[in-house]
């Protein structure tokens, strides 16, 4: 229990907590919305099926008579058309027969529809041998006059009369049930808001207490010591990183105090040539160490997690291969040519841009993939590198709720992309030697890094607007006669 409340003391471990709260209240509220779906869907299923046996009762009770008409006009109009119309309402009668044996589901419903059938098929018997008589006997006349109303319809409405009975009763109490459920429905859905207000209130004073308080004397402190006030020490409460965040003014202020003419010196000497070691510095080596760190656990891992170990391997030199790319932009590139195709590269720098497309709910298309894309010389890393500034800059550019399409062409002397998104496109042309234009536009490195590398392969990048919205970005590379004659 300490150990766990003691993790609770870090942002990292506050944050998941946090978000484990939320994720459990999200299932919970996913499997009660699911379960009531379900229930409401097999409710409107029953609703149908009774509704449909109501219906198809209806029908057939509805032909009974005609068809019985039809047996008088034989008998008393000599209506030959009759019989053929007879047999036909037989047919059909024989039908809403069948629907009703497979609409039935429970014994009572089976038992009902059997007696129906051997109602009907008794009337069928009785009437239809009335079709071939040429005169009726008087015994005839009275059995039609009395017999067929008083004992074989009578018996028909009775069996009607009982699966009416029937059904309505069970729809009464499908109906029942569904208030009930809602009633049960609204209590549930009330559970999930309840915690929710209580994880909220519970955040809240926790953040209060633990981030917003500490931070506050962070920032007073900070300022205290930006003027000069380096005996000012900053006091350690909060969350362990903010506490280690205080240490370290206090430390800094300490050395500061010590080391005032020595650190003015350092900042004169600083330089912007600095950067790029400073930059390289601060991002391989957390790599190096994510990587090591893989690397170790690898040989102990089972199969699942030395899967994703190897993943995060691979991932770690795909970045640092585009951080050696990016950093090489302030110097004259190198390619190192190997055949690949741009389906691959494009790919590739997909997998590492799908959490930004899930975010804005992007769909992305690729289109022209099913072809067998021809290899090239390409430096893979550096266009690589290109192409994920190109769709990231369509990401950026693209609205909520949109769609981004890669289509891949390729004729027998050049190969070539084009990135379609539905933003505001463009209005000036990203100008590769204008880097004022880019930080206007916000264009930042992306764009200047990708015109340099594809300028390097020999190829073009054009930028326009479509008529119907949105922008196109249009990669070209040529193919050499070699290559184009594979």
């Amino acid at each position: 229990m300490k150990r766990i409340f003691k993790k609770l003391q870090s942002i990292q471990g506050a944050l998941r907590f946090h978000e484990l709260s939320f994720v459990v209240l999200i299932v919970m509220t996913a499997l009660m919305s699911f379960n009531w779906a379900l229930a409401w869907q097999k409710s409107s299923e029953e609703s149908l099926r009774l509704s449909s046996m109501n219906t198809h009762v209806q029908h057939l009770r509805g032909d009974l008579y005609r068809q019985l008409k039809e047996v008088f006009d034989v008998v008393f109009l000599n209506d030959v058309l009759a019989i053929e119309e007879y047999y036909q309402f037989r047919n059909q009668i024989d039908s809403y027969l069948l629907r009703l044996k497979v609409l039935a589901q429970t014994p009572t419903e089976e038992i009902l529809i059997v007696r129906i059938e051997y109602a009907y098929n008794k009337f069928y018997q009785e009437t239809s041998r009335f079709l071939d008589l040429e005169e009726l006997s008087s015994e005839d006349k009275v059995w039609l006059d009395e017999q067929l109303e008083e004992q074989t319809f009578r018996q028909l409405e009775m069996v009607f009369s009982d699966i009416e009975d029937y059904l309505k009763q069970q729809q009464l109490q499908l109906t029942a049930s569904d208030e009930r459920m809602f009633g049960k429905m609204i209590l549930s859905e009330a559970l999930p808001i309840i915690l929710a207000l209580i994880l909220l209130s519970i955040s809240k004073w926790f953040v209060r207490r633990n981030m917003l308080a500490p931070l506050r004397n962070v920032t007073k402190g900070a300022k205290i010591i930006s003027t000069g006030d380096f005996k000012h020490h900053i006091p350690l409460k909060g969350l362990e990183e903010l506490q280690r965040l205080s240490q370290a003014i206090n430390s800094m202020a300490d050395e500061l105090a010590s080391n005032r003419d020595q650190l003015i010196e350092t900042k004169k000497q600083a330089a912007l040539g600095e950067l790029v070691p400073l930059v390289a510095h601060n991002i391989r080596n957390p790599l190096a160490g994510i990587r090591a760190a893989a690397q170790v656990s690898i040989d102990e891992a089972n199969e699942e997690s030395r899967a994703v170990l190897k993943d995060i391997i691979i991932a770690v030199d795909r970045l640092e291969n585009w951080v050696t790319s990016l950093l090489m932009y302030l110097h004259p590139l190198k390619p190192h040519m190997i055949e690949v195709t741009l389906t691959e590269l494009t790919d590739n720098a997909l997998s590492l841009i799908e959490l930004q497309l899930t975010e804005k709910s992007i769909q992305l298309n690729r289109h022209g993939w099913q072809q067998a894309a021809r290899q090239i010389n390409m430096d893979n890393n550096l266009m690589e590198q290109a192409i994920f500034n190109l769709i990231q800059n369509a990401i950026e550019a693209a609205p909520v709720d949109s769609s981004i399409n890669i289509h891949y062409w390729e004729t027998p002397q050049m190969i070539g992309l084009h990135i379609d998104d539905q933003g505001s496109g463009f209005s000036h042309k990203p100008d590769e030697k204008n880097s004022q234009l880019h930080k206007k536009l916000s264009y930042g490195l992306g764009i200047p890094f990708a015109q340099k590398v594809i300028k390097q392969h020999h190829g073009d990048l054009a930028f326009e607007t479509n008529s119907h919205g949105g922008a196109r970005v249009s990669l070209t590379l040529h193919v050499n006669d070699k290559q184009a004659n594979k």
